[in-house]
């Protein structure tokens, strides 16, 4: 079975408080949402580049959200703090992908 390969538009990782949903009682964020990646390098292209995925750390997931089914976001794996998700993001490789290239593995 082929590993699923997934695009950030640009190279940073840092994510806004828009893009995650914190517990309230807890004051953790929930594995529900994060910062948004694609299924398709075009889809990502006019955002500073296409850049993939290269590996996640095992405290970060990828999940599809939303109705676009290309649409993914890079979660956390179990609830955690702010910081501890930034510092998992920040272990995230992303290597730039050629347009051709990536293309081809479209």
């Amino acid at each position: 079975m082929d590993r699923k390969v997934f695009y950030r538009g640009g190279q940073s990782l840092e994510p806004s408080s828009e893009e995650v949903k914190f517990n309230p009682l807890t004051g953790l964020l929930r594995t529900t949402h994060g910062v948004s990646v694609f299924d398709s390098p075009e889809q990502v292209e006019r955002f500073g580049g296409a850049y993939r995925l290269e590996s996640i750390p095992a405290t970060l997931a990828v999940i599809q959200r939303g109705r676009d089914l290309r649409h993914h976001e890079i979660v956390p794996a179990h609830p955690m703090s702010w910081d501890e998700y930034r510092e998992a993001l920040l272990e995230v490789k992303l290597v730039r992908t050629a347009r051709k290239q990536a293309r081809e593995q479209t």
